[in-house]
């Protein structure tokens, strides 16, 4: 079916009219990060944002029963506002969970961000009034963000330590990835069988001696494809610091090796190799202190 454009809808605005949250689950092999073991299933819901306008944007998240209830809460309450104004959007959310309560809702991960729990409700949200202007306009989400920096994207093999099953469950095809050996074993697979042409070791779960142990392997294996290594802010300055010495010509980039913009900043400032994150900088309001620290 057709969508209606901006042109033709000729409106001030574009109200929301209903908001439909999907919840889905699905099975997760036994991978190992900085906080434990994923669960045997991962939870995730889809949101569908209706419009006056005849457009339905989507949007997606996570979906354990304490988001699901914040989602809710906030659905009901984005019921008339305009897509169009995100800002109004998220200021309706933060007042609809001003007196939350709710346990959980973090996420199946466990893993802990500086994003509030507003930016985290709206999400969704956010992003699927983005893909209703862009219906609306008749142009691709990235030119309401400033315009595509590329026409292509290539993908990166993400490596896991990982059991070779979940206690009770049927063994992981993948099999067991606990030691150098392993991940190369891994890494093998899925370059062969996918062709990523880049590779990213989630680590934090073993010392950081054995991590960098499987780096070298990876490196050995696959001479020239660019390794990314992500310990989850699992290590102090001091660790992540000599480990990114240690791994300088070997990594394109470490990712949230310490906590927060401080100690990111701090680790910048002494190892050659760029960072990356998604833990210290998750918001917009994240932007000006990351910068002024170099924490990124």
């Amino acid at each position: 079916m057709t969508q209606p454009t901006l042109q033709q809808t000729h409106l001030e605005q574009v109200a929301i009219t209903g908001i439909t949250i999907t919840p889905v689950a699905f099975a997760d092999p036994p991978l190992l990060n900085t906080v434990g073991v994923h669960e045997p299933f991962a939870l995730r819901a889809i949101v569908q944002v209706h419009t006056d306008a005849g457009v339905t944007g989507l949007g997606e998240t996570y979906g354990d029963a304490g988001h699901l209830q914040r989602l809710h809460s906030a659905a009901e309450a984005l019921t008339g506002a305009d897509v169009f104004n995100i800002n109004r959007m998220r200021q309706t959310v933060a007042r609809a969970l001003a007196a939350d309560t709710v346990q959980g809702g973090h996420g199946m991960s466990g893993m802990v961000t500086g994003s509030s729990t507003a930016d985290r409700v709206l999400s969704p949200f956010d992003v699927a009034a983005l893909d209703i202007q862009g219906k609306l306009l008749g142009r691709p989400v990235a030119d309401l963000l400033g315009g595509a920096a590329r026409d292509t994207v290539a993908f990166s093999g993400y490596l896991f330590y990982k059991w070779d099953t979940h206690p009770g469950f049927e063994p992981d095809p993948w099999g067991e990835a606990l030691d150098p050996d392993g991940i190369v074993a891994q890494a093998r697979t899925m370059v062969d069988r996918y062709g990523f042409s880049a590779l990213k070791l989630k680590g934090g779960v073993f010392a950081p001696d054995q991590e960098t142990a499987a780096i070298k392997a990876l490196r050995a294996e696959f001479p020239d494809l660019p390794l990314r290594l992500d310990p989850n802010a699992a290590w102090t300055v001091e660790t992540s610091i000599k480990i990114g010495r240690e791994l300088d010509g070997i990594l394109e980039y470490l990712e949230d090796p310490t906590p927060g913009i401080a100690g990111m900043a701090e680790v910048r400032a002494n190892v050659p190799m760029p960072l990356a994150t998604n833990m210290c900088v998750v918001s917009f309001n994240d932007l000006p202190p990351a910068i002024a620290a170099g924490a990124v």
